[in-house]
């Protein structure tokens, strides 16, 4: 059975020139051969006649025509292909069909012997295209047509004159190979390594909002970090109100794979007389194709658990993404209690796929 995924990569992807076939025209044709031969002796009728289409083939004919009248024509998806073609269009209008009809007739003669011989009548018919098509290059159309049909009826009119007619019924594509950019998406990893976020170590900051992470206004930089330069602090504008600070993850996000959530987090000690009430919920919840939450995981610490003055290190651990997983968000959410006067920075999260169970 095919593998169907969807491919969500928001990085830079590589992109490959094929040459495709595109089909201009497809159409059904129906040739006519008629034709009488003398048999080779006498004969009382006729037992059967079988027969093959041999050295079929098809020659397309062109027409140069104004480009400005084919233009509206063509179909959205190739006009940029035409957008370098200035005064005359070469346009395909007709076909000449051309082949041999092999016949292996079988007759009785008067002797009530069955013998047969062969006869090829060849044959050639102009076809004119329901729909005529503007081509790029002359050279790279085709004619394409499966296996034909056909159907032979006779007449004995003498007993040495055989007189026979025979429908020969033909499928016509006409196809150009026309080159393409397509681009080349990578297969889908059992689970991807590395960090799955961006901007971990929360470095990167424009007008105290980080560039790379959703926030509430609650949310500000810090210069006191567990590692590198700045660190995201919670409750920095007013400690008594709520801040969430999230990222939407849509790299290597598949379902029954498993997770881990790594972050570092302190609790920063107003000065004077503080009161520290507040919990901090760590979480991941996961999304299908439509945007609907389906299910996830989260740890909620409260201050107790949160140490002053240094960072500690805490972990939450996913065991399968549900069914339909498409997309992740990481997200922190400070929850003081009214009266609360105590921050809590975050910093270096570290969100990856340690385990894969496809099904």
């Amino acid at each position: 059975m095919p593998i169907q995924y969807t491919y969500m990569e928001p990085e830079e992807v590589q992109c490959l020139k094929i040459k495709v076939p595109v089909v201009l025209s497809e159409q059904e044709v129906q040739v006519v051969v008629d034709s009488t031969v003398t048999l080779p002796e006498l004969g009382k009728k006729v037992d059967h006649i079988d027969g093959r289409v041999e050295d079929l083939e098809a020659e397309p004919v062109f027409v140069r025509e104004s480009i400005g009248a084919w233009y509206p024509k063509i179909n959205k998806e190739w006009q940029s292909h035409f957008d370098g073609i200035a005064g005359n269009v070469s346009v395909v209008k007709k076909l000449i069909v051309k082949g041999t009809f092999h016949k292996q007739i079988f007759y009785v003669n008067q002797r009530d012997e069955v013998k047969h011989f062969a006869e090829d009548v060849p044959f050639t018919k102009m076809v004119e295209l329901k729909e005529p098509q503007p081509v790029l290059d002359e050279d790279n159309v085709l004619v394409q047509f499966p296996k034909p049909k056909f159907d032979v009826s006779w007449e004995l009119v003498r007993a040495s004159r055989l007189h026979q007619t025979g429908v020969i019924i033909v499928r016509v594509k006409v196809v150009e190979e026309r080159q393409v950019y397509v681009q080349l998406c990578p297969a889908p990893e059992l689970c991807p390594r590395g960090n799955l976020l961006e901007d971990p170590g929360l470095e990167q900051w424009a007008d105290n909002e980080p560039v790379f992470w959703d926030a509430s206004n609650n949310v500000g930089p810090t210069t006191t970090a567990h590692s590198g330069s700045y660190a995201a602090e919670l409750g920095t504008n007013d400690p008594s109100s709520p801040a969430t600070l999230f990222q939407v993850v849509r790299r290597g996000i598949a379902p029954a794979r498993a997770y881990k959530l790594t972050f570092w987090a302190r609790e920063n000690v107003a000065p004077g007389t503080p009161t520290s009430a507040f919990s901090l919920v760590a979480e991941v919840r996961f999304y299908d194709r439509f945007g609907v939450q389906i299910d996830g995981a989260s740890i909620s610490l409260g201050s107790v658990n949160i140490p002053d003055g240094n960072y500690q290190q805490f972990t939450l651990s996913v065991p399968a993404s549900p069914s339909g997983s498409r997309t992740a968000v990481v997200r922190f959410s400070f929850n003081p209690v009214s009266g609360n006067t105590n921050t809590v920075k975050i910093d270096d999260v570290l969100f990856e796929c340690i385990g894969g169970f496809p099904t």
